[in-house]
């Protein structure tokens, strides 16, 4: 569930610092909403318990993101950053229920995920602009339905399986309009997506998980800079996926590769007045695993370092998870 925990300020601080109108043209924007799943599921995606019951998930995940890439993919310097140092350490946890209620073939299921997030931001040298995290909090509380449709065997093994999910991401996460770094979004946003695993063979798997995201205006922006009254912000529409490969080196080990493409479709605005170069893009890949320990505890791990950011922090950021099946 990687997080994009700078909001608001970006475009305020900078605009302040340098001088600029608030509404014209920052060269970044880091405002999508906190707690997003990038990359934080990944090998199986799509599967599920094969009865109706309970499943309890922990993802311990930690972010470094060591510059503020601009619309080019460039890390903003001198003289407005110098080595600033953006991240976070998240546990969150996931509470899924998969209920015996059928429709369309498949059967009903809810879920609900709150993040407990220590949020940070420090300059390695003295810069002229110092962003403030709220520190040690609660992230926003994620919360929707699910359609787990039944998996497709052949030859006796399954070698396709999906899901069909509505997630709601609601505004209850520790928010501070003074902070530049928070551990909530500070506005809601609706996020369906759809998830699958394809196994092409007993010892192959590729797994894809498609996003869309549309954000709520935050009508109490925060940043530590003072903001003009009545000031409000919306960050633009997106898409993203989530997706692997893996391949079993032993009967329970599978290794392999993982990543994410982030892709902002429309622009933010602020004050209702949409700013020109503001999408954000992200392309992150990195090593992976996934371990059946047995038939109720499962364990993976993920890395994930940058290709491509645009107007977006940049670094990377590591996912450990494990499942539990009661």
């Amino acid at each position: 569930m990687r997080s994009k925990y700078v909001g608001f300020f970006f475009k305020t601080a900078i605009t302040t610092v340098l001088g600029l109108s608030m509404i014209g043209n920052a060269d970044a924007s880091t405002s999508q909403p906190a707690g997003l799943n990038l990359g934080a599921t990944s090998f199986g995606d799509g599967f599920a318990r094969p009865t109706p019951g309970f499943v309890y998930e922990q993802y311990f995940q930690y972010f470094d993101f060591s510059a503020i890439n601009d619309k080019n993919g460039n890390a903003i310097g001198r003289p407005v950053f110098n080595n600033q140092h953006i991240g976070a350490e998240v546990s969150l946890n996931q509470i899924i229920y998969l209920s015996p209620i059928h429709l369309f073939g498949g059967l009903l299921g809810a879920t609900v995920l709150l993040p407990i997030v220590n949020s940070f931001s420090y300059n390695d040298t003295p810069s002229f602009v110092s962003l403030k995290a709220v520190g040690f909090g609660m992230g926003d509380l994620t919360w929707g339905a699910f359609l787990q449709m039944p998996p497709i065997f052949n030859g006796g093994r399954p070698v396709f399986v999906q899901r069909f999910e509505f997630d709601v991401i609601s505004p209850t996460g520790t928010y501070s309009t003074k902070k530049d770094v928070n551990d909530g979004a500070g506005y809601w946003s609706l996020n369906p997506h759809y998830e699958f695993s394809v196994l092409p063979t007993p010892k192959t798997m590729l797994s894809v998980r498609l996003h869309y995201l549309y954000n709520f205006r935050n009508d109490n922006p925060a940043s530590s800079t003072p903001l003009p009254s009545g000031s409000n912000y919306q960050a633009g529409q997106a898409f993203w996926t989530n997706f692997d490969v893996a391949y079993a080196v032993l009967p329970k080990l599978y290794v392999g590769m993982n990543g994410y493409y982030f892709q902002q479709f429309t622009q933010d605005k602020i004050d209702r007045v949409s700013q020109a170069d503001s999408e954000t893009t992200n392309l992150s890949i990195g090593p992976g695993l996934f371990y059946t320990a047995n038939a109720q505890n499962l364990f993976f791990a993920n890395a994930y370092l940058p290709v491509i950011e645009k107007n977006t922090t940049s670094g990377f950021h590591l996912v450990a998870r494990w499942v539990h099946f009661f």
